[in-house]
């Protein structure tokens, strides 16, 4: 199959994976701001597939060619999975701003590793895994401290987290082993465990969010009944 072929199998799969939040929304208007959270993870990846498969901001870098769409996908959509986590943990605003920065920061280095060639290619990947680390440490440690006590959510919670924390670390291996690595994969086949990387990380993430609306009303019913005054947050903010 084509290159393109993939791509607008990326783009049909995360355009089905929009509808489950948006009926979800429909259903239960109160969930509306997670379930925009959870539409744009998808409906942005599937803008992203839809652009490649045209073949927009495809760009040669030495003997290889990458595809911008994809690395500006991950740089939107990674950052709305992290604040999906953080709106489910509520760790304060301090915590989930250093969260999302430190995503945007491993992907801003994927970029830099993809646009370059030689030891700066190997520097940045080596930057960006540094800075995965720490991400690691906040989905891991630090989001996990700051959960409530509802099973529910917890349960949810846990279940978002490990999907996201198993894949995103496949993602450099993935790239270890791609033209823009080491060169054991083959451009079709990098570019077909991206999009099952992508479909799994992104629409079984969304999927799985959407199935756990009952903790999702949890949330929304704890926030009705809290008093108007402001509670301080773990953060102190």
């Amino acid at each position: 199959m084509a290159l393109t072929t993939w791509f607008w199998v990326g783009a049909v799969g995360m355009l089905a994976g929009t509808v489950l939040p948006i009926r979800d929304c429909i259903r239960h208007p109160s969930h509306r701001r997670y379930d925009l959270v959870l539409a744009g993870i998808t409906g942005l990846a599937a803008i992203a597939y839809t652009t490649m498969g045209l073949g927009i901001t495809a760009t040669t870098v030495g003997d290889r060619t990458v595809y911008l769409a994809r690395y500006i996908d991950w740089l939107v959509t990674t950052p709305l999975i992290v604040l999906y986590l953080a709106m489910l943990a509520r760790p304060g605003h301090r915590t989930s701003a250093w969260l999302l920065a430190a995503d945007v920061f491993v992907i801003a280095a994927g970029i830099a590793a993809a646009l370059t060639t030689g030891v700066q290619r190997w520097l940045f990947f080596a930057v960006g895994a540094a800075g995965y680390a720490a991400l690691l440490y906040g989905l891991l440690g630090t989001l996990p401290r700051a959960l409530g006590d509802d099973p529910r959510v917890r349960s949810l919670f846990v279940t978002l987290r490990n999907i996201t924390v198993v894949l995103w670390t496949l993602y450099p291996v993935v790239w270890l082993l791609s033209p823009a690595g080491i060169g054991i994969l083959q451009t079709e086949m990098y570019t077909i465990v991206v999009v099952y990387l992508d479909f799994i990380s992104k629409v079984a993430f969304v999927a799985f969010a959407v199935l756990g609306a009952d903790a999702i009303s949890r949330l929304v019913a704890a926030d009705a009944a809290a008093p108007a005054t402001t509670e301080p947050t773990p953060d102190g903010d």
